[in-house]
């Protein structure tokens, strides 16, 4: 099972909506975690990728915008527990 796929399945399995309130769109495996686009009806509209940092099996979540070919970063979250992914994507995106 890839990264992405592992990454995916326990976001669903913390909330199975979350996605879906996220708005998330355009679900990348990125090899060493997963990005998607946030949109829609939220308050945070960008990119959210959760990387997976194997040598501390936690994660690490960067929250940018591209504009113009140019990346903002918005927040990098570093070390972040499985059980906390859905509460701190949820705080940047709401």
């Amino acid at each position: 099972m890839s990264i992405a796929k592992t990454i995916l399945s326990q976001i669903k399995a913390i909330d199975a909506m979350s996605l879906w309130a996220w708005g998330a769109k355009n679900l990348v495996d990125t090899g060493d975690g997963l990005r998607f686009k946030s949109s829609g009806m939220v308050g945070w509209k960008g990119f959210v990728h959760v990387k997976y940092d194997e040598g501390q099996d936690l994660y690490n979540i960067d929250f940018f915008k591209v504009r113009a070919g140019k990346t903002t970063y918005a927040d990098q979250l570093e070390g972040v527990f499985v059980e906390d992914l859905v509460h701190l994507i949820d705080q940047q995106v709401r």
